[in-house]
């Protein structure tokens, strides 16, 4: 049938125009995302120390929440702070803060995974005025800090670091409590020279002094070379207990085969600094007599949004998450509110000085906020009011809750 001139143009006709409702469709959903804004992550990424799944733990909190506030996109930028044994590294933290502070399309930075590190990033982002929030630096110093230190970590005098993850001043009375229940009497307190295993030796140090344990020791390990001469004071001193205040794992490792080996009636403690599968999969039968606080909980125990990450983990990834990998989801979640209660005016051409502030001082108004860890809000300090920590045994190379140790007020320290 011979077609006519008039349906050739329609038709042609037609066809222009819904080429320029494609074209206009392409145009439209570029233009949906008019910024991109980031959240930058400093853990150690190397090394066996669960780093990489803090970073992991980030990643699905922003995709959970969809990754966008209104027109901007929010992307995560995970920056290594560690050497190849997985210890930070001082330049390395530097370098990532740094790098997060100049950045113009940064709003806040999540890290680092030690209180060491955490300490040196921190006056370089607070010049930056940026928000800083740790899922695992709990040196109480860091919130609390005397004045010499608060004028070195706050040299603008805003309060930029806050924390989701309670502190030592909770982990010290915890390790109190716990042993307090395995009816221990008498403990030697080794540290590991870093600024969290002082910090908590001496946080555990003056509640034993209220709960009646007699610390009748104690000693510094920095590396493995002291470790014969520390485990002979210890079998020596009468001790029915050690406490290993630190992070450093090898020397963990080998101070609690040593020990146990001297002495196998002597209970070994650590804090969530221990909690680390790398460590409880590689110390054997040492295991047996290993106790262990951390502020995590096994699953089963978190609110829906909590077990709704911890499943989506070994799903993605084949395995469970490290135990404190939900306080990184957390971190990652709260970090993100925080981005979209603190936008004052349109996020895709607020002044990044202005989103810094208002994304800020959004997480420091955190009250009673609903989360995977339970409800909580921040202090004055930067501190989360939880106050709840998990009191573990270990077996097969897996932490075991115990029970869960709820912390009185009455014996927390208020001040450095």
């Amino acid at each position: 049938m011979p077609v006519s001139f008039k349906a050739v143009l329609a038709a042609a006709v037609f066809l222009a125009l819904a080429a320029l409702v494609v074209d206009g469709c392409g145009s439209s959903d570029e233009s949906e995302t008019s910024r991109t804004l980031r959240i930058y992550v400093s853990q150690p990424l190397k090394g066996d120390r669960g780093g990489e799944d803090m970073l992991r733990a980030v990643e699905i909190a922003v995709d959970d929440l969809g990754g966008r506030i209104d027109s901007a996109e929010i992307e995560v930028v995970g920056l290594n702070d560690a050497d190849e044994s997985g210890e930070w590294v001082a330049s390395l933290v530097r370098r990532n803060a740094r790098r997060a502070a100049n950045d113009e399309s940064a709003v806040a930075y999540i890290g680092d995974f030690d209180s060491g590190a955490t300490e040196i990033a921190m006056p370089i982002l607070n010049r930056a005025g940026m928000l800083q929030v740790s899922s695992s630096s709990t040196a109480v110093k860091l919130t609390l800090p005397p004045p010499e230190l608060g004028e070195k970590i706050r040299p603008t005098g805003i309060r930029t670091f806050g924390r989701v993850v309670p502190n030592d001043n909770v982990q010290g009375v915890a390790l109190a409590l716990f042993m307090e229940e395995e009816s221990v009497e008498r403990v030697f307190v080794v540290d590991d020279g870093s600024s969290y295993g002082r910090g908590l030796a001496y946080r555990f140090e003056r509640t034993a002094d209220a709960t009646g344990i007699d610390v009748i020791g104690r000693a510094t390990a920095k590396g493995t070379a002291r470790i014969a001469q520390i485990t002979d004071r210890i079998s020596k001193s009468g001790a029915d207990a050690m406490l290993f205040a630190g992070s450093d794992l090898p020397v963990a490792r080998e101070l609690f085969e040593t020990v146990h080996r001297s002495d196998v009636l002597i209970k070994l403690f650590g804090g969530d600094g221990l909690s680390l599968t790398s460590f409880l999969e590689s110390i054997g039968d040492t295991e047996l007599d290993t106790y262990v606080t951390g502020p995590m909980l096994p699953s089963g125990n978190y609110a829906r949004s909590g077990e709704s990450f911890l499943r989506g983990f070994e799903q993605r990834y084949g395995r469970p998450a490290e135990p404190m990998a939900v306080f990184a989801y957390e971190a990652g979640r709260a970090v993100f509110d925080s981005i979209r209660r603190g936008t004052r005016g349109d996020i895709a051409t607020e002044p990044i000085t202005t989103l810094r502030s208002g994304t800020r001082e959004a997480f420091f108004d955190i009250s009673e906020r609903a989360s995977p860890l339970g409800s909580y809000s921040i202090d004055a300090n930067g501190d989360t009011t939880l106050s709840f920590y998990g009191a573990y045994r270990v077996e097969d190379g897996q932490l075991v809750l115990g029970r869960t140790i709820d912390i009185p007020r009455s014996l927390l320290m208020e001040v450095e």
